[in-house]
């Protein structure tokens, strides 16, 4: 989907996900959606990268930590531009990091 809206979000995962960031897709190809319930979560310091949105959250532990939703690229190329944007990430925040999607990566062919 290009665009994401309340509507979408609140049909999709039901009224306690208030509130959400997201990347659109791109023709066919990627869109991630992060979606939160603020009376659980706190999220604060988004930062849309290219394949990966990040923000900090904060639960009710007070304790916060950084999470990265990422939906790779398909071409060999981008993936090294993708690796080197999570890197810059990580390195521009200090503390607990999940960093979790679909990558689009793979060890060996046999993989897949």
């Amino acid at each position: 989907m290009l665009f994401i809206c309340s509507s979408v979000v609140l049909d999709t995962l039901g009224s306690e996900f208030d509130d959400y960031t997201y990347l659109p897709a791109h023709g066919t190809r990627g869109g991630i959606l992060l979606a939160w319930k603020s009376s659980t979560v706190t999220i604060t310091d988004p930062l849309s990268a290219m394949n990966a949105p990040t923000a900090k959250l904060t639960t009710a532990t007070g304790v916060p930590w950084w999470l990265s939703v990422v939906y790779g690229p398909q071409d060999d190329a981008d993936k090294i531009a993708f690796m080197q944007e999570l890197r810059e990430v990580h390195a521009g925040y200090l503390g607990p990091w999940m960093v979790c999607g679909d990558f689009k990566l793979i060890l060996r062919d046999e993989d897949k």
